[in-house]
């Protein structure tokens, strides 16, 4: 038996005596690590595709590994759900910046005229309502600094969130890393192990006295 052989065969995962379907092995995987985070409406197939990508550049040799993947992917989910609510707290302080500036008293530089077809854009959408107001000489850095005052407590929690998942996603990142570092090592040992064992073989072999016949 060559060397790669035996490599192979003392890092090869043991399995049933039916073997398992990637499918049957997902769910495994699934009761042992828990639901999803998927929301209802949320991209199931864009979840489990990044999961799979990933899962497959990573090559886990161990629950411990699998239970990392899946913090990874579910992490960066949340991080990106946590985004895209981002943007959306934004549009709301926009919408409000937009009625801010369609209050006459609160913009005086605006007439009623002018106020009117700002507000009558914003029916439309809020983009149109931005164009007209930046028609008007309404800088668009003031239209979000105001968006941003307006929802600044809801944005900064978001941001903790997002450091708060990111500073726990480059924990787990550094111990897959040091986790392939000692596989690596193991499977070093393990090779010159095997060398050193059939090395010595050979000698013996090479060193023994022929048969009388």
């Amino acid at each position: 038996m060559t060397t790669q052989s035996h490599v192979r065969q003392r890092l090869r995962p043991s399995k049933n005596a039916k073997g398992r379907s990637k499918t049957e092995e997902s769910q495994t995987l699934e009761r042992l690590l828990g639901p999803t985070p998927l929301l209802h409406g949320e991209d199931g197939a864009g979840y489990r595709a990044f999961y799979q990508t990933f899962r497959n550049q990573v090559g886990p040799h161990d629950l411990i590994d699998e239970i990392y993947i899946r913090d990874v992917v579910d992490q960066t989910w949340e991080i990106h759900r946590l985004r895209k609510i981002r943007i959306g707290t934004m549009r709301k302080g926009q919408v409000q910046a937009v009625r801010q500036y369609t209050d006459h008293n609160a913009s005086p530089s605006m007439n009623s005229k002018q106020c009117e077809a700002v507000r009558n854009k914003l029916a439309s959408s809020l983009e149109s309502a931005l164009a007209c107001l930046e028609a008007l000489g309404v800088p668009l850095w003031d239209i979000n600094a105001r968006a941003f005052k307006n929802e600044s407590e809801m944005l900064f929690d978001i941001d903790q969130n997002i450091i708060r998942l990111e500073v726990r996603r480059n924990y787990i990142f550094r111990e897959i890393e040091r986790r392939k570092a000692g596989l690596a090592k193991k499977i070093t040992q393990i090779v010159s192990s095997i060398e050193d064992n059939e090395g010595s073989k050979t000698i013996s072999l090479s060193a023994s006295p022929a048969k009388e016949g």
